[in-house]
């Protein structure tokens, strides 16, 4: 009986000892993504791949809004934070853009308005691409 004791004991041991130095699984890597409307009402969303993020994106956005970018940012580094900017001239738009922190994303989507000719634009909010979360 003792030996019984001794065996399975020896056994957890080498099964648990296994699963604690075995590498660990690699994640699925996951990309975050927002299409920004005027109403600046756009969640972020995650897919698997940039593509699915995308169009995850302009899929949530076009179910709460008419006013929708169809121009999403997308980011694979979930530490970075979107800004979503909006211009009220020659008319009314927004866009996001992701970096790794507030200041920068800020001025990427300020610099894609300025490029298009579009001014009067103001930063709306910035949100976490890992968690969604506004700022």
């Amino acid at each position: 009986m003792r030996l019984k004791c001794y065996l399975a004991l020896l056994l957890s041991l080498a099964v648990g000892a296994s699963l604690w130095l075995r590498p660990a699984v690699a994640q699925q890597k996951r990309w975050a993504a927002i299409d920004p409307n005027s109403e600046v009402s756009s969640p972020v969303v995650w897919g698997t791949t940039e593509d699915e993020a995308r169009q995850r994106a302009i899929e949530a956005c076009k179910r709460l809004s008419k006013t929708c970018a169809n121009g999403p940012a997308v980011t694979d580094d979930l530490k970075e934070v979107f800004a979503v900017v909006c211009c009220e001239q020659p008319r009314t738009g927004c866009a996001a853009s992701a970096a790794a922190n507030r200041r920068d994303a800020a001025k990427n989507a300020q610099q894609m308005f300025a490029d298009a000719g579009y001014a009067n634009c103001s930063v709306r909010h910035y949100i976490q691409a890992g968690t969604g979360k506004k700022q």
